[in-house]
């Protein structure tokens, strides 16, 4: 392999330079899209409930097949058409607002502002797909290829602090679209439309424009590096010596070795949750408390400010402490703002107006995004190295999928709960999940653990596919390989996440036992000169090859 094309300086920037632009422009078209369903159904919020649970539910149920059948496509097919949906769904979106918002929305009936709803909806969904295939493609397919373990998480950090700053700048252009629509040089030259209509339709056609860059910049990526950038051909992607089997996206996903779902599950209980500066619920809340506008744009900026510190952050400190404990530092530190933010939610009660408590409890969600940013770093880097590469965009869109259904859990909590006094409902499950994510996670660290093992090819132990190890717990257990798992065998040696549910040499479930504590606690408060505790690590010991016997390397 060409390191060298791989870390090619000119392929980094144009492939952030592709994410930034259309980020940009899909900010800005996200921040108008609310406005333009409310005026689809004026005095009411069922626009805006009815798009995002379509096209959550959308992402949902979809998203896994076409993950799936990205993973199989020619890499430059998946791309193109990922963007060209995206590039029609929004030219759908403009027609639709030029169609239906050109004069009074009353005098239109209110069947064709639910026709028009739908017409935008179905857009909305389309562009959503389309948005999932190229961005998949991209940041689990394309970076992982392109870039070497040293690079890739630089690029993983360089994209994650490009999503939060655009976060901030796109709206902010949206915004300043709408006032100056509203000057009279605009409204002299266009006066067919209002200040807020002008707004709606320059933002969405930068925003088609944007995709045209970002398709050629990737296109040129993949014209210089299309070795890089092709399927696994057919010979690998069949079954070989005990690898993961060809399945549904979901069954991939359920049997994934490495604690896969742990990974991915950690990371969506942390959806389940309305504690987010940009979230709509906790807007609306704020508003109902009689938050100004600047109020709420500050708490906004002031979350995606430190979402972009911990995107930072994250690099340096895995340097210093190491992936796992970067990541179960940040998870924790998520955790622990949330049970503030909760605990001062309760000591604001129901006063009209920001007071003390409730400006803490602001604070407390600005001060958790570090770890969520940090966190959602470390998995992206982390299932990037663990899954396979036959899977990642399937295993990519589940992902989506499952953050998908927990935003549309609570979209529907809060359409059950839309009343201000029972919020405090949702903020009080918010920190429940986000607690249960930080001990899914921390459950990971401690059940799976990256060990070197040797796979016996011959002798009375091996089997017809040769493919049996120990890990210590149990002799010639069968387990499943990704492809890097079995392109790393040497020998029949190779490293990798096993599942090992031992503190040092001991099984947990020994450690549990009320006998084995018994007979360790004594030794914990003996007063003796030298305390003798239990030994709770064993350097490797292998046998000869064909012993048939084996004891690993201390789990890391």
């Amino acid at each position: 392999v060409d390191r060298d094309k791989m870390n090619d300086r000119d392929v980094r920037r144009k492939l952030l330079l592709s994410h930034g632009i259309t980020r940009m422009g899909t900010s800005g078209w996200l921040f108008i899209a609310p406005l333009v369903l409310v005026r689809f159904t004026p005095g009411s919020i069922l626009g805006p409930a009815i798009f995002g649970m379509v096209t959550m539910l959308a992402t949902t149920f979809l998203g896994p097949s076409i993950g799936r059948w990205a993973d199989r496509s020619n890499r430059n097919a998946v791309i193109t058409l990922g963007v060209l949906a995206q590039f029609v769904a929004v030219v759908g979106s403009i027609g639709v607002i030029l169609c239906s918002l050109r004069g009074e929305q009353d005098a239109q009936g209110e069947g064709a502002g639910l026709a028009a709803l739908g017409v935008f909806t179905f857009c909305g969904v389309v562009e959503k797909l389309g948005t999932l295939l190229s961005d998949v493609a991209v940041k689990r397919e394309w970076a992982p290829q392109l870039f070497d373990t040293a690079n890739q998480p630089k690029v993983n950090s360089a994209m994650s602090q490009i999503d939060l700053t655009t976060e901030v700048v796109g709206p902010f252009v949206a915004g300043l679209l709408i006032t100056v629509g509203a000057t009279e040089a605009v409204q002299y030259r266009v006066p067919v439309f209002s200040a807020e209509e002008f707004g709606f339709v320059v933002t969405g056609l930068l925003n088609a424009v944007s995709f045209w860059p970002q398709l050629a910049l990737l296109r040129s990526i993949y014209r210089s590096h299309s070795e890089f950038l092709q399927p696994v051909p057919p010979d690998q992607a069949q079954p070989r010596r005990g690898p993961l089997p060809q399945s549904g996206s979901w069954c991939t996903w359920m049997r994934h070795p490495g604690g896969l779902r742990c990974l991915s599950l950690s990371y969506a209980l942390l959806y389940l949750t309305v504690l987010s500066p940009h979230g709509a619920l906790l807007t609306a809340y704020l508003m109902v408390r009689q938050a100004s506008a600047w109020q709420l744009s500050l708490f906004r900026g002031a979350g995606a400010l430190l979402g972009v510190i911990g995107a930072l952050a994250r690099p340096r400190l895995g340097s210093c402490l190491g992936n796992r404990l970067a990541d179960s530092l940040s998870v924790c530190w998520l955790a622990a703002w949330m049970l503030v933010a909760f605990c001062s939610f309760q000591a604001a009660g129901n006063s009209v107006g920001l007071t003390a408590p409730l400006l803490v409890f602001c604070a407390a969600v600005c001060l958790g995004r570090p770890g969520l940013y940090s966190f959602e770093l470390g998995i992206l880097n982390q299932e990037q190295d663990l899954v396979d590469k036959r899977h990642r965009s399937a295993i990519g869109a589940i992902d989506s999928a499952l953050t998908s259904l927990a935003t549309l859990v609570m979209f529907v909590c809060g359409m059950a709960r839309n009343q201000a006094p029972e919020f405090g409902i949702l903020v009080a499950g918010s920190s429940l999940f986000v607690a249960v994510g930080a001990a899914v996670y921390l459950s990971w660290t401690v059940l799976y653990k990256t060990t070197r093992h040797r796979h016996l090819t011959d002798g009375a132990h091996a089997t017809e596919e040769g493919h049996w190890y120990s890990h210590g717990l149990v002799d010639h257990e069968h387990h499943a390989h990704t492809l890097q798992m079995e392109e790393s065998l040497e020998d029949g040696w190779h490293e990798h996440l096993v599942y090992d549910p031992r503190f040092g040499n001991v099984p947990w479930s020994r450690w549990a036992t009320v006998g084995y504590l018994g007979r360790v606690w004594p030794r914990l408060l003996g007063m003796r000169a030298r305390l003798q505790l239990p030994r709770l690590a064993v350097p490797a010991i292998a046998q000869a090859p064909g012993s048939g016997k084996f004891v690993p390397d201390r789990p890391r």
